[in-house]
């Protein structure tokens, strides 16, 4: 007798069901759909509304209480945060910003300062504390870009391992963190400078150039390289985000 999916399907945990209130609820805070000071449905409201026990609920505002997008108080109820509260480089946080697509123009313009003033760093201290395995994961992450290179969408997965393979081959626990932003930001860079025919190909060598550097243990090169591919990053960005809001 054959075994409907249903079956062996595993049931879902506690943690599934707090996570999927928590995303549904952050991403409307982040939407703005709840403004900075409103009330957000309490436990059994939100109990009620998505079919969980209130050890459920009170897990899932528990999430969005640690990323800053919500705050209980006595007698005040649970309120949504300012987007000052926030903790912008959560990766929850990130993904439901740009889901939201509110992220042009500014969120994005944003995103390449920090990445302009993170990334060259870290390839710079890539290139001096690069162990071999650090290296060959860059080297996998390249290869895997140079066979996707006419496919955006492709594109993005092996884009993103290359440069936080980079951030983690720095050796510093702290550029390490900025993985997740990176890893988050990058499918919408490449959404966005990818509108003209041809992208994301011509960045190849730019990618290349900072491999090579960082190959070559040279960090000034390393530096200069990840600072050239930024530049053309923001300009395609830039001149697609502009376009973008006239045919709009």
């Amino acid at each position: 007798m054959s075994t409907s999916p249903s079956a062996i399907r595993p049931p879902k945990t506690r943690v599934d069901g707090a996570a999927r209130i928590a995303k549904q609820i952050g991403a409307a805070i982040v939407a703005g759909r709840y403004r900075p000071g409103a009330l957000v449905p309490g436990e059994i409201e939100l109990g009620r509304r998505y079919g969980a026990s209130r050890t459920v609920v009170r897990e899932a505002l528990k999430l969005l209480s640690a990323k800053g997008l919500i705050a209980s108080r006595k007698r005040a109820g649970t309120r949504a945060m300012p987007r000052d509260a926030w903790n912008m480089l959560d990766a929850d946080v990130l993904a439901w910003r740009l889901e939201s697509r509110r992220a042009e123009p500014k969120f994005v313009a944003d995103l390449l300062a920090v990445r302009a003033v993170i990334e060259p760093a870290a390839a710079a201290l890539a290139a001096c504390h690069r162990t071999t395995k650090a290296l060959k994961s860059i080297e996998r992450a390249f290869a895997d870009m140079e066979r996707t290179a006419h496919d955006a969408a492709l594109f993005v997965e092996p884009d993103g391992r290359f440069h936080k393979a980079i951030l983690l081959a720095s050796g510093n626990d702290f550029l390490a963190a900025f993985a997740a932003l990176t890893e988050a930001a990058l499918g919408t860079f490449v959404r966005i400078a990818s509108r003209h025919p041809g992208a994301p190909l011509p960045s190849v060598p730019l990618h290349r150039a900072v491999l090579e550097a960082i190959r070559e243990r040279d960090a000034a090169k390393a530096q200069q390289a990840m600072t050239a591919l930024l530049d053309r990053t923001a300009r395609n960005v830039g001149r697609n985000v502009k376009r973008r809001r006239r045919a709009g």
